[in-house]
């Protein structure tokens, strides 16, 4: 089960908790959490995992790529490059990409395009057979190629960064905000059994909640969003 969906699970009953302590309404409670659940479960899971699909995605296409350059610099074969660079990538991208044993090397690479879908691996290769048509010095032919990868691995790194910072303040508020509608409940209880008698008082509060749930999706869009040339979200 993934980090999502537990987070999702847990901010759902906290929505669901929050409208039942403030209303005593089981409608009202069944609403904020089933809509809530519903919502991490169908759509924030997926967003947050073609998010991380894409960024761990370019990680592997970043060390792929520049394992694979110095190797073939050292050893001056593709051959040998690419078993090396196979050799100090991790676990999971071997298996992933299993199944190209009975490929030669042009054709291993020319396969592995169709998963690392960044123009930084297009480039990759044409300058792979450019060196293979031509040769020459391969770290000086790609020295473009290794400080666009760098730069956008740092981008990465700090958008992560700033995403998580935005969240946690994001978070920070809603807590702060659902407290002080749980505490009013308690310490304006007339006043709160009176309303709480209205019928437009649970529709209300129903309303609060999908507010909430609504900024969640807006952070999530703008947390998950990272443009890396060549990928298309969702495919």
């Amino acid at each position: 089960m993934s980090i999502t969906i537990i987070l999702g699970t847990i901010i759902s009953l906290v929505f669901g908790a929050v409208a039942y302590i403030s209303s005593s309404n089981i409608i009202a409670t069944a609403v904020s959490f089933g809509i809530s659940l519903i919502y991490f479960l169908a759509i924030a899971s997926q967003m947050v995992r073609r998010y991380q699909t894409k960024i761990t995605r370019y990680h592997e296409c970043y060390q792929f790529c520049n394992t694979f350059l110095v190797s073939l610099s050292i050893k001056g074969a593709i051959k040998s490059a690419l078993e090396s660079t196979f050799e100090t990538m991790p676990q999971l991208f071997n298996k992933k990409v299993i199944g190209m044993e009975e490929f030669n090397e042009d054709e291993k690479l020319q396969y592995l395009a169709q998963y690392f879908k960044f123009n930084t691996y297009s480039l990759f290769l044409n300058i792979v057979n450019l060196w293979s048509e031509q040769g020459g010095d391969i770290l000086n032919m790609s020295q473009h190629l290794i400080n666009e990868t760098r730069l956008t691995e740092e981008y990465i790194t700090e958008a992560n960064r700033l995403s998580i910072k935005h969240i946690l303040e994001f978070a920070i508020l809603w807590i702060f905000s659902l407290a002080i509608l749980v505490i009013l409940r308690f310490a304006l209880s007339q006043f709160y059994g009176k309303i709480a008698k209205q019928t437009y008082f649970p529709i209300a509060l129903s309303g609060i909640i999908l507010f909430a749930l609504l900024t969640v999706h807006i952070a999530l869009l703008r947390a998950c969003k990272l443009e890396i040339r060549g990928w298309q979200d969702g495919k």
